[in-house]
């Protein structure tokens, strides 16, 4: 009776209940893992790509301080025209040079969490616009008091 009994048991054909289960929560348990995988994926993606607009943005507006376009005063959290979440701010400071300004632009993302809240700064020293006004002035003095003498 002993030899019926091994052979029965070696002839079993399929898997059992318990390997089933065990099977199914291996397979679950590497999905869950797949899935935090691919959700922190997604959220450094929007991070970066919320990262890059930052430092253009920034650098847009730095250019178009520096150029004239804007003008050279202090702003406090001024929002873009066509971009509702984004802020940006400029301050205006003495270098510790003479006739050297520092211009810092800082740019705001404001978003509904922690992952979606952006900013970035960008710092610049400037000549003074000042300086090229006296020079302007003490040029045109001068060449008033050249041909007013004669």
């Amino acid at each position: 009776m002993t030899g019926r009994r091994t052979s029965s048991f070696s002839n079993r054909r399929g898997i059992s209940l318990f390997e089933v289960v065990l099977a199914l929560a291996i397979f679950i348990g590497a999905l869950t893992a797949v899935a935090q995988i691919l959700r922190t994926g997604s959220r450094a993606a929007v991070r970066a790509q919320l990262e890059s607009e930052a430092v253009l943005l920034c650098e847009r507006r730095m250019n178009e301080v520096v150029s004239g376009v804007l003008p050279l005063e202090a702003v406090d959290r001024s929002g873009f025209d066509n971009r509702s979440n984004w802020f940006w701010s400029l301050s205006l400071s003495e270098s510790g040079s003479v006739n050297l300004l520092k211009l810092e632009v800082k740019v705001e993302h404001v978003g509904e969490n922690s992952t979606n809240q952006i900013s970035y700064r960008l710092t610049r020293f400037m000549l003074d616009p000042q300086v090229y006004v006296d020079a302007a002035n003490a040029a045109a003095a001068t060449a008033s008091s050249t041909t007013g003498g004669l």
